[in-house]
């Protein structure tokens, strides 16, 4: 309760902040005023302290650090004139989501035989950044509309036979972007895990989340993240595996030293180790590797995506950015990998 709350209480000081920002720029009186009240501030200080004997170092010293909150204040208001802030909490825009996602009516498509249908596949969910920029002026906007896809994307998956969706959602690296993005990722994660956790129980669908670093990840985020995976424990019509704080490197040497650990511990002999056994400690033993891993954007690497699965898997990369999927490159990638993949695996 505790961290909820605290976390209410940062979402309603950001909005508090952003609504006195636009009331301070759209009135050209307080924005005339600010440089007036910090001049008189700095001279009355400047003028009591030669008048009080206190020393010239202090006043340096306080004269430095509010030219230093001024400078940082001006170039805050220069990014707010040059870019629309984006409400994360657009009650308008989440409704509208919710609607949308509840009415989305899908049905098979594909016409092959579900023999022939992929089991799992797998998904880089590239390009949401540059999706944003181009289409509203705003990278974490194309975030937004990448959380809406992944519940679209999965439908089109069930209705077509696969059993297992893998999204790639929050790498170790991306820890290492500006605070600001990641910030504004971690809201967009938990204001998603309430839609993504009623429409998988509406469609008996489990939530497993993947991760090699969780200690990263946020408080507010790791309760959302318990509370989808134990509310869709139940569910076995279809699995979303969703990597966040995920390295694939990271993966391999953790499930290394749990094997360790084993044989420290008498659990198992050197000579059982093999490639049975580090499969066993992977994140997806519960689910069979990747039949096919999509990339989207045009890029053509994996980035750390579950490199020990990717062993025989078929790759498609696609030039469009995730959020500007249809399921008619889904039905394509289907078909492909049917009927122009052979996979012989080694043989």
């Amino acid at each position: 309760v505790d961290g909820a709350c605290g976390s209410l209480f940062l979402q309603w000081v950001k909005l508090a902040l952003g609504r006195a920002v636009k009331v301070y720029l759209s009135n050209p009186i307080f924005l005339a005023l600010l440089p007036l009240a910090l001049g008189a501030f700095i001279g009355y200080y400047l003028g009591n302290s030669r008048i009080n004997g206190v020393k010239r170092r202090h006043s340096t010293t306080l004269l430095g650090w509010t030219f230093q909150i001024y400078e940082w204040a001006c170039l805050q208001l220069n990014i707010f004139k040059k870019c629309k802030p984006l409400n994360l909490f657009d009650d308008d825009r989440d409704e509208r989501t919710r609607y949308e996602l509840h009415a989305m009516e899908t049905k098979r498509e594909s016409g092959i035989a579900l023999e022939c249908v992929p089991r799992h596949v797998a998904v880089i969910m590239d390009g949401n950044r540059r999706y944003g920029k181009e289409k509203y002026g705003s990278a974490t906007r194309g975030h937004w509309d990448g959380g809406k896809k992944v519940i679209e994307f999965w439908k089109w998956c069930n209705d077509e036979g696969i059993h297992t969706l893998t999204v790639y959602a929050f790498s170790t690296e991306n820890w290492n972007r500006d605070a600001e993005e990641v910030s504004a990722l971690m809201s967009i994660f938990c204001q998603y895990c309430d839609e993504i956790r009623e429409e998988a129980i509406k469609d008996g669908l489990r939530v497993r989340v993947l991760t090699t670093d969780g200690e990263r990840i946020p408080k507010d985020a790791r309760e959302n993240i318990e509370r989808l995976e134990e509310e869709t424990k139940h569910c076995t019509n279809f699995t979303l595996n969703v990597c966040f704080s995920y390295g694939g490197r990271n993966e391999i040497v953790n499930a290394c030293k749990n094997i360790a650990m084993d044989v420290q511990a008498g659990k198992m002999n050197v000579d059982e180790i093999g490639e049975a056994a580090v499969q066993n400690k992977m994140l997806t033993s519960h689910c069979c590797d990747p039949d096919i891993i999509i990339r989207t954007s045009g890029e053509e690497r994996l980035s750390n995506f579950l490199l020990w699965q990717a062993a025989y898997s078929e790759f498609f990369f696609l030039e469009k950015q995730w959020p500007e999927l249809e399921k008619g490159d889904l039905l394509d990638v289907i078909r492909t990998f049917a009927n122009g993949r052979k996979r012989r695996f080694g043989k």
